[in-house]
């Protein structure tokens, strides 16, 4: 982990520099053409105003010229007007009209040109020309006053007048000439403008490009420098963190060898002490000595779930423990382990109850043996830790969406509890609650670690609320989707025998009341369910009548056998049948028991046991169910089998002979692979139980050479009998030929089941002579 943080710190370092050196770039690339930016707008508006004066230069000598030309003109043709006005004898007062329009014309002119003078011309030859135009008009005006003889004397005045004004007008002309000029001269100056600014410009940007070169040099410099050092850093703790995990894999790999080795070699004496006593408890012994043999007994069977324990353990942190996703019948589930806990709870006269949601499908996806491990550590921890009362299981659909459920379990029971402060610690790996009671209680204190691991992989979470002196309530969740299976035949909805049949259950404890009434509703028939024997006489007072009556053997207030003579004595067995719902170890006289009742039905309450008592009781059993008839004979007595054991290990070798004598076998030891193979080259075996270590030849090995050198007719029927039991080591029994796997301490059941499972397909070995050699005669069964 430390190496994980610094390779983790090398390169948020390493990103700290890349970031930090772009960063640099960007500004100051982003400050160069800022300036350069803001030096070109400025350079475009000086260019623009220059032009802009020069455009407007340009037309006010536009319109200069205009009004000159116009004035020009208008002086002509007065002049020429007085002139031909004046030297003309015959001219009369008629043409006097004109030389007034054209005086007009003149002096309108001249005021146009007066309102456009520009600011900076001459003021004296302004004056002049208000003095010529002025001449001009008032000789026009006087032609009217004058006689004949003053008008040649007026020609040659206004001639006079007409040629001051030609030569004014040129004057004036160079004013235009002026203006000319400025503008040419702005024009000349927004050119130089234009081509200084470009050429700063053109500095300004190979400035900048000779300075981001060097820049953009100096920091490729730097990042490689920093590259390099990190990445030598990233060289070095990476092969530090690949010897870490070398180490750690080997560590594992250790851990596995190890437990591996520690489950064999415990395991192999395990197997031999809980057979031994096994066998030792069918012999006949003092009650002392029995005590003595059953704590022998129950002390192997704790250290074997000491070990199971700390085996899931580590596969659940190695990660190769997988979920299987399977139709699984949920209320079958609760049931198989309620029966497997019962012996415990009868110990303490604790009563099992449970109650599922009718919503919830008969089947859903799931990991049946995961999710009853769980229960079972659930419950197994309720009874350990409760001296009295009841243990209840609920199971209620917590969301429901289409297919897919969230159901939520509630292990309740009525014990000492568990302090608050400890609540949060208890599903942690290796702890218990701390108090005398968990002191006195043996455990691993792995087992709700494990519950809550696989509740975790069930996309679910566990929790617990305690109360102390009150009992403890363990709650957990998990996700699943409903999914189809094959119904037995209590699971049918709607029995054609049960339909509208009316059922009185009288139960005080509400879990089992509320599992009655689903299954009896559930199969179609009516239920009515009272808490005390005083109501449910009280329906039966008031007239009510019932089919069949279910009756829980602890009931408040009034005996049950009251309450069975009060119903006999108004209907016989056959009227009205009367099942009671008992523990195995129910006080009651069993004569008066079998005289008030039809039926006994033992607790926990299951649908199968409920479905068989009340089709008893109804006369439609046979009609049903079909039963297979039970034999008397063992099973060595109806299935003969040629049995080998292979085992190295003498106590092993008894435990497991006297296993296969209890159900009628004789069989043959060898004590390795070697001489497993040597005799079966002497004798042909439908059945070989081979351990896996032993000397000279194991079993993997033995197997190999059987399944290679033996053909199919001689091919028998081997079974894995080890104490070999990590994650792997079935697969490698299957894996080297092998067709089943017991894991030790063998249990009788497990090897009966394994030749009921494998023998009714296999021709079976009937030797007709044991003492003569390579004589083989099969039959079939």
């Amino acid at each position: 982990m430390r190496i994980i943080n610094k390779l983790w710190t090398l390169q948020a370092l390493d990103s700290a520099v890349l970031i930090l050196l772009l960063g640099i770039i960007t500004l100051l690339t982003w400050l160069s053409l800022t300036d350069v930016a803001l030096k070109t707008q400025q350079n475009l508006q000086e260019s623009t105003t220059s032009l802009q004066t020069a455009h407007d230069s340009f037309l006010r000598q536009v319109k200069l010229e205009t009004l000159i030309d116009h004035q020009r003109q208008a002086f002509d043709t007065l002049n020429e007007a007085f002139f031909k006005f004046t030297l003309n004898p015959n001219n009369d007062a008629k043409n006097r009209p004109t030389i007034h329009k054209l005086t007009d014309e003149l002096r309108q002119h001249s005021q146009a040109l007066l309102a456009d003078w520009p600011a900076e011309g001459n003021p004296t030859l302004k004056d002049d020309y208000k003095n010529t135009v002025g001449a001009m008009t008032r000789l026009a005006d006087e032609i009217d006053d004058l006689s004949l003889e003053d008008w040649r004397r007026l020609a040659i005045d206004a001639h006079d007048t007409a040629n001051h004004a030609r030569q004014l007008m040129e004057n004036i002309e160079e004013l235009d000439n002026h203006s000319g000029e400025r503008i040419s001269v702005a024009i000349q100056h927004s050119i130089h403008s234009n081509v200084d600014n470009t050429t700063l410009m053109a500095e300004r940007l190979d400035s900048i490009k000779h300075n981001a070169l060097w820049v953009t040099l100096l920091l490729m410099v730097i990042l490689i420098i920093s590259r390099m050092y990190f990445s030598t850093r990233f060289q070095h703790m990476t092969k530090t963190a690949q010897t870490a995990q070398q180490v750690a894999e080997e560590a594992l790999k250790t851990k596995a060898r190890f437990l591996a080795t520690m489950s064999h070699e415990i395991r192999t004496p395990m197997n031999g002490v809980i057979g031994m006593t096994r066998l030792l408890m069918n012999t006949p012994m003092s009650k002392k000595q029995t005590d003595f043999v059953e704590s022998i007994h129950l002390s192997g069977e704790h250290l074997l779930t000491v070990i199971n324990d700390v085996l899931d353990f580590s596969k659940i942190e190695a990660g190769k423990l997988d979920l299987k996703r399977e139709p699984l019948e949920i209320r079958a589930c609760i049931e198989e382990v309620l029966n497997l806990l019962t012996s415990k709870a009868l110990e303490k006269n604790l009563e099992l109850a449970y109650a599922v949601g009718p919503s919830i499908p008969l089947f859903i996806e799931g990991d049946m043996v995961r999710l009853r491990q769980i229960m079972t550590n659930l419950i197994g921890n309720a009874i350990k830790f409760t001296d009295s009362g009841e243990i209840t299981v609920f199971v209620i659909p917590r969301s429901h969406k289409g297919h897919e459920y969230e159901l939520e379990f509630q292990i309740n029971d009525t014990g000492h509890g568990i302090p608050a402060d400890r609540l949060d610690s208890i599903f942690e790996q290796f702890n218990q609650a701390d108090s005398p009671l968990s002191r006195h209680n043996e455990g691993t204190g792995l087992g709700l670690a494990i519950s809550r691991r696989l509740v975790n992989m069930m996309d679910g979470e566990i929790w617990a609320e305690s109360t102390i002196g009150t009992g403890s309530r363990f709650y957990f969740t998990i996700k699943t989707r409903k999914a189809e299976g094959k119904l037995k035949p209590f699971l049918y909805p709607n029995i054609p025998e049960m339909l509208g049949k009316r059922i009185l259950i009288v139960e005080n404890n509400p879990a089992n009341q509320q599992a009655l009434q689903d299954f009896c509703f559930g199969w179609g028939a009516i239920t009515e369910a009272y808490a005390s024997s005083s109501e449910a006489i009280a329906r039966i007072a008031a007239g009510h009548t019932y089919d069949i009556c279910l009756v829980d053997s602890n009931l408040p207030n009034a005996s049950v056998l009251d309450f069975a003579k009060y119903v006999r004595s108004r209907y016989s067995k056959q009227e009205l049948p009367l099942i009671l719902v008992a523990p195995p170890n129910d006080p009651h006289p069993k004569d008066i028991v079998r005289e008030l009742f039809n039926l006994y039905l033992t607790k926990p309450i299951t649908r199968s046991r409920l479905f068989d008592s009340l089709m008893t009781v109804l006369g439609k059993l046979n009609l049903t169910i079909t039963r297979p008839e039970q034999s008397r004979l063992k099973l060595g007595e109806r299935l003969p089998l040629a049995i080998l054991l292979v085992e190295d290990n003498p106590i092993n070798q008894i435990v497991a002979a006297s296993i296969l004598d209890e159900i009628a076998y004789k069989a043959d030891i060898a004590e390795n692979g070697l001489e497993a193979l040597t005799a079966l080259h002497k004798k042909a075996y439908d059945i070989i139980f081979m351990d896996m270590q032993m000397p000279e030849m194991d079993g993997l090995e033995a197997t190999r050479r059987i399944r290679a050198d033996f053909p199919p007719e001689r091919q028998p029927i081997i079974v894995a009998m080890t104490a070999n039991a990590m994650d792997g080591d079935k697969q490698e029994c299957l894996a080297a030929g092998m067709n089943d796997y017991i894991s030790k301490p063998v249990l009788p059941e497990a090897v009966e089941a394994v030749l009921e499972r494998w023998c009714n397909t296999l021709p079976v070995a009937a030797t007709q002579d044991n003492t003569q050699e390579n004589t083989y005669e099969t039959t079939r069964t």
